[in-house]
């Protein structure tokens, strides 16, 4: 299992990584909005690790159980190498991409202002523009691990109800 988990996991992180970087060289923030547009990488490899461990090691059947645990420990290793990379670049090529990610975010924030102190009182809202001016490198790859791990189990819960094949009871003809 852990041989497909490390193969997949590595494609998801390194897949994760280059849209990163994509973006980053077309000129968008790749911490921001324009992050999304790799949204589908994790789907894509959490269903191939967990079909191609069902197809080639477990005979063409896998267990709901043995289907999920394939599943997150695919999105998990992925989550890992992409926050790693991730802040690998944020510290030593651009630590600026984590300021205009803050700014970005602050300005957002300014422009709800009105709305955000008319739902939270003025405290509340201080508090957030202070959460939001003390976000870091190591804040953001580990929002990065939690954020690809969080959506992993999800997705592992409903790929393996997809992929779940178990052995028929009945002798085949």
């Amino acid at each position: 299992m852990t041989r497909y988990a490390i193969h997949y996991g590595g494609i998801t992180g390194a897949s994760v990584f280059a849209v990163f970087l994509l973006l980053y060289l077309a000129g968008f923030n790749p911490l921001g909005n324009a992050s999304w547009i790799g949204a589908w990488i994790p789907i894509v490899m959490i269903a191939r690790s967990v079909k191609m461990y069902r197809d080639h090691e477990c005979e063409g059947f896998i267990t709901y159980g043995n289907a999920f645990r394939m599943g997150l420990t695919t999105a998990i290793l992925g989550g890992l190498l992409s926050a790693l990379l991730i802040f690998i670049f944020c510290t030593v090529i651009d630590s600026s991409v984590v300021d205009q990610f803050k700014s970005d975010a602050l300005a957002q924030l300014e422009q709800m202002e009105t709305q955000f102190k008319g739902l939270l009182s003025e405290a509340t809202y201080d508090k957030l523009v202070e959460d939001y001016n003390s976000i870091d490198v190591k804040t953001i790859a580990l929002s990065e691990f939690m954020s690809k791990s969080l959506s992993g189990f999800i997705l592992s819960l409903i790929i393996a109800a997809i992929y779940k094949k178990n052995h028929s009871n009945f002798p085949s003809e």
